[in-house]
């Protein structure tokens, strides 16, 4: 949630305290007229309530989930019982939504069937005015029941406002009335996702037929679609627990509204067109094809948990689902930890506590401390320089801590299980069969491992560097194929100065083995490489070669799935072990094995601590070569 600027307090509401032992809520009644304030515009009339959340009275209510936007000028007028009307200041985009809901009042549009009887009150619970922002114990609480209070409003509205062009609206409008008919086939909503891959089931069939009228020449709808579910609203960390909670939901902008499946159905909808368009490559426009990828990212998120019972996945399962996405944000960083803890199974046990006293350095330590608790060693693949986010307060996370601003936790989150919260493939035994020891207080910033020295890294290749665009493939090929070349050069170079270690064969396997960290990704989940591999690199080197055409069509994607490419650098230690990490690795940095890690890290001394770099691959190491019955594992900090 975002925070009212602290200049503007004047003309802020004053707060009377909520009983929170008892969960007391506000609500904030729709008064369905419009009043003269001093900024010479008629604006919004409120009323405050406050209501007990588990009373057997409570009022009907709709619950407003919206993107807040920034402060401006905007104003409307609230009273309660016993102060008259003042003038509040509230977001732009709220006061937007607030004047289309008494617009709505009155000309009855939108697919709203409430009784305009004076004796009703349109009763709204709006985080903005119905949580004193500027107390930190109030919004701690209210978050902590945010749950139970979009589950028990009677519908949740959805604002997107007037940001789309009226060509997205009237594109919604008529895509949604052209896929009504699916409706009578869909029995749930897993369904949807079950089916749309399937050529022979009803849904793919419909969809088959319909999208036979969406022809290259629908670009302009296409993308005005692409649009509207591109809108930033779907892109809250919030969503997730709104909507996954939400018994009704309907989404509203300014000339129209739809229902949550007309949403779901635009996903079912970006998905067919772009496995059609990948059957039928360049056909279409690389800005469609690019538009529909984003929209498809950004929708899975806020489509899926409509089938996600609240309460039944861990803390650490949801966070890792936010954060692949890739899409989702928050105004306030710790929201992307507090947004999901109402909704996991684990929220009020896993040992993180909702305070927004608290710096988002500590939340995101915390959450470190619980990956560390539940992954092990593991965990430590996703911190370091991956992924380091500059933050202009100056805060900064230490290296042992991940940046959840960054999203992508492939590292290590790749699929569940029954049995485990988190399944994380296991493909290597760097540092044997040791169990993994530490301490740490997120407080403090330090964490204590035990660690293995194996060398200093004295020569560095070129960095693979970050490819612009990585869904498209003709950009990344060109970009690979260089980098694979001088990669080759100085593996070759490298390993000719230790003959013993390195022969033919074996430089010829770390040319296409080492890119991928000897992982690859076969469209279920990563395993070790294999021949495939090896054909994807042979592709990749020979595009134009007809004999590899079957590979060379998914050569990128694999590259590109498999991923440990990107921000990489290979480099070698002073004994001649190579190896491939974080490109911010730098010479002199050190080669440690983690006890009980699956994979070596690059270390950086600091006076008596270290700074984690990242993990590495280093070959011929990482199936436990190094480790024996005498191999000692010291102590160090990490900072």
């Amino acid at each position: 949630m975002a925070e009212l600027n602290k200049e503007l307090e004047g003309r802020l509401l004053t707060y009377r305290p909520l009983d929170q032992a008892r969960r007391e809520i506000r609500l904030v009644e729709l008064r369905g007229e419009l009043q003269a304030a001093s900024n010479g515009k008629h604006v919004p009339l409120l009323r405050m309530h406050q209501a007990f959340l588990d009373a057997k009275d409570l009022p009907e209510y709709t619950a407003l989930s919206y993107t807040w936007g920034t402060i401006h000028d905007s104003i409307v007028l609230i009273e309660d019982e016993k102060r008259p009307a003042r003038e509040v200041l509230v977001s732009a985009n709220l006061a937007d939504a607030l004047h289309h809901f008494v617009g709505l009042l009155h000309a009855k549009r939108g697919g709203l069937k409430r009784s305009l009887n004076p004796s009703v009150k349109w009763l709204y619970w709006i985080d903005q005015l119905c949580i004193n922002q500027n107390n930190n114990d109030e919004k701690s609480h209210q978050v902590k029941m945010m749950m139970d209070i979009f589950g028990q409003a009677k519908t949740t509205d959805v604002w997107l406002g007037s940001r789309e062009s009226p060509l997205s609206h009237e594109v919604m409008e008529k895509f949604t009335q052209k896929f009504r008919h699916i409706m009578d086939a869909i029995t749930n909503y897993n369904m949807l996702f079950q089916d749309i891959r399937s050529d022979d089931s009803i849904i793919s069939q419909r969809m088959d037929r319909i999208l036979e009228e969406w022809s290259e020449d629908n670009y302009e709808e296409i993308l005005a679609l692409t649009t509207f579910c591109t809108h930033p609203w779907f892109g809250r960390a919030w969503v997730v627990q709104e909507i996954a909670t939400s018994s009704n939901i309907q989404i509203h902008w300014e000339s129209g509204s739809s229902t949550w499946l007309d949403i779901i159905l635009s996903y079912c909808m970006f998905n067919w067109l772009s496995i059609r368009m990948s059957e039928v490559k360049g056909s279409y426009p690389f800005i469609v094809q690019s538009r529909l990828s984003q929209a498809k990212k950004m929708l899975p998120m806020t489509v899926v948990q409509k089938s996600y019972q609240p309460r039944t996945k861990p803390l650490i399962q949801l966070i890792a689902w936010l954060l692949n996405s890739g899409q989702m944000r928050a105004t306030k960083p710790e929201d992307l930890v507090y947004s999901m803890m109402g909704i996991s199974s684990d929220g009020d046990t896993c040992g993180i506590e909702v305070d927004y006293k608290k710096n988002y350095t500590e939340v995101f330590g915390e959450m470190a401390l619980l990956f560390l608790k539940i992954l092990g060693a593991r965990a430590l693949a996703w911190s370091g320089q991956r992924g380091r986010k500059s933050d202009p307060s100056g805060c900064r996370l230490p290296s042992w801590v991940p940046d959840l601003r960054l999203g992508d936790a492939t590292v290590i989150y790749q699929d569940t299980e029954p049995e485990i919260p988190l399944r994380v493939p296991k493909l290597f035994s760097a540092a044997g069969k040791g169990r993994f020891e530490f301490t740490a207080d997120s407080k403090s910033e330090i964490l204590s491992i035990r660690t293995s020295y194996i060398d200093k890294v004295v020569g560095l290749s070129k960095p693979y560097g970050i490819v612009r665009n990585p869904d498209a493939t003709f950009g990344l090929l060109p970009h690979t194929l260089a980098w694979l070349e001088d990669f080759g050069s100085f593996v070759d170079a490298a390993a000719e100065r230790h003959p013993t270690r390195y022969d033919f064969t074996t430089r010829q396997e770390m040319h296409w083995r080492m890119p991928i960290a000897d992982r690859y990704y076969d469209g279920k989940g990563l395993k070790r490489a294999g021949l495939e591999a090896k054909d994807m690199y042979m592709a990749t080197l020979h595009p134009d070669d007809p004999s590899l055409a079957a590979v060379i069509s998914k050569t990128a994607g694999g590259f590109r799935s498999s991923t440990y490419l990107f921000d990489q650098i290979a480099f070698v230690t002073q004994t001649g072990y190579i190896g491939i990490g974080h490109q911010e690795t730098v010479i002199g940095d050190e080669v440690h094995l983690v006890q009980g890690s699956d994979t070596p890290f690059v270390l950086r001394k600091s006076d008596d601590r270290y700074e984690l770099i990242g993990e590495t691959y280093v070959h011929g190491i990482m199936d436990g070569e190094l480790v024996d019955d005498n191999t000692e594992f010291e102590w160090v900090q990490i900072h």
